[in-house]
């Protein structure tokens, strides 16, 4: 719309409340359950999909459904992506995943980029089989001048920066300081004395 405005139209597209949409959350854990903390608050219809079973108490106070990958897939409106990249979460969005999606869904990826096969999903949004897609991440950063990626009009690319603020980089670092800690506690061990 913004687009259009500029260049002096004035079409007024159908649209739709978050109420009456379907967030797929791929990823149940913290970050997961924060997002469907917020989406509650929209009245979305939230679905959930981990391999670890959301708390039995967060469940009942969201109302998420936890539900298989690919039933998730075929009934969100938008998939956002918040699991950690491990060897069974490396292209856990492809070819097939994409093809599973409504062709109005959007995907969104803010956790790690190798999540998602880019050259799928490339494909996917130049023949319309998802509607957009909106990355803070990419297999590759930053993000090669020849990506696919940059020639879309329904993709939205933001160069890794969901956590750029300095209360952001404060709690990364307490964190990190924290967990060396605990670790270097945990690991000590007590050592002889000389008598």
């Amino acid at each position: 719309m913004d687009r259009d405005i500029r260049s002096g139209g004035w079409i007024k597209p159908a649209g739709f409340t978050l109420g009456e949409a379907t967030l797929g959350v791929i990823g149940v854990g913290n970050i997961g359950r924060a997002i469907v903390r917020r989406a509650v608050a929209f009245g979305m219809r939230i679905l959930g999909n981990d391999l670890v079973q959301a708390p039995e108490a967060f469940i009942a106070e969201t109302g998420l459904k936890m539900v298989s990958k690919q039933d998730l897939l075929a009934q969100a409106d938008f998939v956002t992506l918040n699991c950690d990249l491990t060897p069974q979460s490396h292209h856990i969005v492809g070819q097939p995943e994409l093809a599973a999606m409504k062709n109005t869904a959007y995907l969104i990826n803010a956790a790690r980029g190798p999540l998602v096969h880019e050259k799928a999903l490339v494909s996917a949004l130049r023949e319309g089989v998802i509607a957009g897609a909106a990355l803070d991440v990419f297999e590759i950063e930053p993000l090669p001048e020849d990506s696919g990626l940059r020639s879309l009009d329904n993709c939205l690319l933001a160069p890794h920066n969901a956590n750029s603020n300095p209360e952001a980089y404060k709690r990364v670092h307490e964190n990190t300081i924290r967990n060396l800690l605990n670790h270097l506690t945990a690991t000590a061990s007590p050592q002889p004395r000389d008598r």
